[in-house]
């Protein structure tokens, strides 16, 4: 009787380890990866949400561009799509990169899509480009993508 109560003892506490190492990695399983504030490029960000970022940044840049800019830009060169952390954590989506005008100057400007969006030409772009980390975008080039857009609001 003894031993009978022994194994079946065992057993309850084998059964029972078993029973939380279970639900220890069910529970690791479903928590949302640890990701540094550092880099987003190795955060996953969906193809589509990306895509609509960098879809709806190219269109307030060339607006911009298209409304206010005087002497209006001929080219634009060395285009890219980086981000800030804000304070609050959220990520502040910024186009970078240089537009010609027609006298062969190149100007930095930086468009931030804030909750509206802000342009910033020359020296002050400098600052958010500078301290921002680019995001990886492979689909198209952001110059000619740019380029494409304001030639389109010319017409």
């Amino acid at each position: 009787m003894k031993k009978h109560l022994t194994n079946l003892s065992l057993a309850f506490l084998t059964l029972l380890l078993f029973s939380f190492n279970n639900n220890n990695s069910k529970a690791n399983i479903n928590q949302s990866p640890i990701v540094s504030s550092d880099s987003i490029a190795s955060k996953e960000i969906q193809t589509d949400e990306l895509d609509n970022i960098v879809s709806s940044i190219i269109d307030i840049s060339a607006n911009d561009f298209y409304k206010n800019q005087q002497p209006a830009p001929i080219d634009f060169k060395n285009v890219k799509l980086k981000y800030i952390k804000k304070q609050n954590g959220e990520d502040l989506y910024i186009l970078c990169g240089q537009f010609v005008t027609s006298d062969k100057q190149e100007i930095q400007f930086a468009t931030v899509k804030n909750s509206d969006y802000e342009q910033w030409i020359g020296n002050n772009a400098l600052t958010y480009c500078q301290d921002s980390k680019e995001i990886p975008y492979t689909k198209e080039d952001l110059s000619s993508a740019l380029q494409t857009k304001f030639k389109s609001l010319k017409k």
